[in-house]
């Protein structure tokens, strides 16, 4: 029996932690990266908060384990922006992350203009539009858990999500005539 299925099947907190992390790694990076325009920055902030849940297991809610997560990220993100004092443009190519199995040069090519100029309009959005965007499509938060990061209304993310996209249609739409 491996080590790691051995621990978790005797510890839960590990094995929670392995789950977290498995569900919510990339998501949570991908979300610092918005904020801190860093990769790297965004990887260690993702890292501060595991370290983070692993020390408030005896106290949290598990239930509400994915807003807490996205607010504690937030938070941290924007303390480090605090802390230097700067704002960085996000690099957009650093949001695809993933890989396709074997696309062709020119496709490659057509999704990176394509993600790209989206990016480029989400990054034009006002903040919250912006976030609570970024929270629903990039992130898979429900909007009770998006409201929950916001500190806002269920009510407000729709209409923030709504209104965010609607723009971006727009913008799709303008740009395909």
């Amino acid at each position: 029996m491996p080590t790691e299925a051995f621990m978790s099947s005797r510890d839960p907190d590990h094995a929670f932690l392995l789950a977290a992390l498995d569900r919510y790694e990339k998501p949570l990076i991908r979300y610092a990266i918005g904020i801190v325009g860093d990769l790297s920055q965004a990887r260690d902030i993702a890292q501060d908060v595991f370290i983070r849940l692993s020390q408030s297991l005896d106290t949290l809610d598990r239930e509400r384990l994915a807003p807490w997560l996205f607010t504690v990220c937030r938070n941290r993100a924007l303390d480090h922006q605090r802390k230097f004092n700067r704002i960085i443009p996000m690099e957009n190519d650093v949001l695809d992350m993933e890989t396709s199995n074997a696309p062709t040069p020119a496709d490659v090519l057509e999704e990176q203009e394509t993600s790209g100029q989206i990016n480029r309009w989400i990054d034009q959005l006002p903040d919250k539009q912006r976030e609570a965007v970024k929270l629903k499509f990039e992130s898979g938060l429900s909007y009770k858990e998006i409201s929950e990061v916001l500190k806002t209304s269920v009510g407000n993310v729709g209409t923030l999500i709504h209104l965010g996209v609607t723009t971006l249609r727009e913008r799709w739409l303008a740009l395909n005539a």
